[in-house]
């Protein structure tokens, strides 16, 4: 029997799940004015993404306040990078 093994295949099966909910749901809460998006926060400096992740803790936070604070009715939907790019999915 053959296997086959896919690099980190269940992470990008449950990213794309959360972002096909996210998108649903921009969708169902347009009407109540809400937004719904999905946002990366980057490679940051934690237990998890080590000390070689070139953003700190702050950075990424302020980083994704700053985006949030700029949303517009564009973004509703979107998966976004922590500085505001719309990343791909």
């Amino acid at each position: 029997m053959l296997r086959v093994v896919i690099p980190a295949l269940g992470t990008t099966l449950s990213q794309s799940a959360l972002n096909a909910v996210t998108r649903s749901l921009s969708v169902d809460l347009k009407p109540d004015g809400i937004m719904a998006l999905s946002l990366h926060p980057g490679w940051v400096k934690t237990d998890m993404g080590g000390a070689s992740a070139p953003l700190s803790v702050q950075e990424s936070a302020t980083a994704i306040v700053r985006t949030l604070q700029s949303l517009g009715e564009k973004q509703n939907g979107a998966f976004l990078q922590f500085d505001g790019k719309e990343l791909p999915w």
